[in-house]
């Protein structure tokens, strides 16, 4: 069990390929090309949300990254920016979110976005990307399992998910949303 509390202190993660760290309102310009990309938005998973985030217009965009920056103060969940080492560029975010809600058995579980820019939605990145926030959100978060949601047409993503355990969720937990994956 880990002993940081991540929404008192909140890590940072690294691979060979990126850095994820906290979101930090100074990231919302590199962030937007991410957000407003209708390409990269397919994938987004507004379940829950009321919102697609999808922005074409920033100032809406920044108020989605306070709303945000407002949840993490709460002790919601955490939004951590997606650095690539090598450019120092910001290609998008991760989410997790510890909660009961769609447990069957008790335990916490950590629903996952990942939101990412068009050219980095290749096997390989989402590979190292999961096997790097997997490697920590189990303790980090506190968390018995993990749920993602990969669309139909993700079948990249779905193939990441199955080669890392993931099986699909409904008959596990009571996620009423299809397109759901849960790894223990």
């Amino acid at each position: 069990m880990s002993e940081t509390n991540v929404f008192e202190k909140c890590p940072a993660y690294q691979s060979e390929h990126f850095r994820l760290r906290k979101v930090r309102m100074e990231d919302a310009e590199g962030l937007f090309s991410c957000y407003s990309n209708p390409e990269a938005a397919k994938y987004f998973n507004g379940d829950c949300c009321g919102d697609d985030f999808y922005y074409t217009d920033f100032s809406q965009f920044v108020k989605c990254m306070e709303f945000w920056e407002s949840r993490y103060q709460e002790k919601d969940f955490v939004r951590f920016t997606i650095v690539d080492i090598e450019l120092e560029k910001l290609i998008g975010m991760t989410e997790v979110c510890p909660s009961y809600k769609y447990s069957v058995d008790g335990h916490c579980m950590g629903i996952l976005r990942l939101d990412l820019l068009p050219e980095y939605e290749a096997g390989k990145d989402i590979q190292e990307l999961l096997e790097m926030i997997l490697g920590h959100v189990y303790e980090d978060f506190q968390v018995h399992c993990v749920i993602m949601k990969a669309q139909e047409d993700a079948l990249i993503r779905r193939n990441v998910l199955k080669s890392l355990h993931f099986v699909p969720a409904q008959d596990e937990c009571s996620i009423p949303f299809k397109d759901y994956f849960i790894r223990y």
